[in-house]
């Protein structure tokens, strides 16, 4: 039994699942946004169980944990009081003690893992050690300090979110913030505009095209994505437009980076990762980030990769 954490409304668990039940590997989906309504939980005479839609389930029949993007619990019909947050927390200790008998190595990743490889300057400190060419980078709240920064790469820096990027507001206008090119008057500014946070510069990466990897247990699929800025070259940050005037291209990886990438994931102890790299107009292989819950559906979907079916092959290796 491969069992699906995740929520109702994850569209790479809708594509997945129907693969893996295709090729005979019996799934059970946990939304856990709609989890509580539909299951009930048990301990007796040692032997914890889960219950949903019916089915009985113990940590034993789990053979594979697939840990995709669960959200908070909720109870539906019961407002936000003292008393339904307790419950929820209530609810929240006992799966949680159903999943804690389950096996880490199991877990395609298991949460602890994917914290360990959430934190982008540190996976920068790592990759580099591993032996990958990392950009030169920047954290900082000083505007002379980023101005030298600047002058080191003749003003070809970038600026990017050191988490993810993405404001929600209340209006539903929401805001993604992209990797952007750093001009001269965004650097014009006193410290007082740096002040609020910190900020994350990094060198310029004049590049060929940008590569996607996507680590499945040992098998690393690696595809080249193609995109034009305005000014002809390979944009800086391939994800803008949506992604719709973006070629995909199947390529190989040159052994040294294959190596190195799966000595990063393992580092990290995970199953499963995207990694973000290009290859600069040198023919570098410069890596940038890893995700440790990434999309790449998407990459099926739009450029043949067959990446369901390296997951079929290790949800079948049991």
């Amino acid at each position: 039994m491969i069992l699906t954490l995740t929520n109702s409304e994850d569209a790479t668990a809708n594509y997945l699942i129907p693969v893996l039940e295709d090729a005979g590997i019996a799934v059970l989906r946990l939304n856990t946004d709609t989890l509580i309504s539909n299951a009930s939980a048990s301990l007796s005479g040692g032997c914890i169980s889960l219950t949903v839609h019916g089915h009985r389930l113990v940590p034993d029949d789990v053979a594979n944990l697939w840990y995709r993007r669960p959200e908070r619990l909720r109870l539906s019909g019961i407002d936000e009081s003292p008393e339904s947050r307790f419950a929820i927390n209530e609810w929240s200790e006992a799966i949680e003690g159903f999943l804690a008998q389950i096996p880490r190595h199991r877990w395609m990743n298991h949460p602890a893992a994917n914290v360990k490889a959430s934190n982008k300057l540190e996976q920068l400190s790592t990759a580099k050690v591993l032996g990958l060419v990392t950009p030169g980078t920047l954290l900082t709240q000083d505007a002379a300090t980023a101005r030298r920064f600047a002058q080191q790469f003749d003003g070809l820096i970038i600026a990017k979110p050191l988490s993810n990027g993405y404001i929600e507001r209340p209006s539903g206008n929401d805001s993604l913030i992209y990797t952007n090119l750093v001009q001269a008057n965004d650097l014009a500014a006193d410290d007082s505009e740096f002040a609020s946070c910190p900020t994350l510069f990094q060198q310029y990466v004049r590049k060929q095209y940008d590569v996607r990897i996507t680590a499945i247990d040992d098998t690393l699929h690696a595809v080249a994505l193609y995109a034009s800025g305005d000014d002809g070259q390979q944009r800086c940050d391939i994800r803008r437009n949506n992604m719709n005037d973006v070629v995909y291209q199947d390529i190989d990886l040159p052994s040294g980076v294959a190596l190195a990438v799966r000595q990063l994931v393992k580092h990290y102890g995970l199953r499963f990762a995207a990694i973000d790299m290009a290859v600069d107009l040198d023919g570098n292989w410069v890596f940038f980030e890893v995700n440790p819950n990434g999309q790449w559906a998407w990459l099926d979907i739009s450029a043949g990769m067959r990446i369901a079916d390296s997951f079929v092959r290790a949800f079948s290796d049991v």
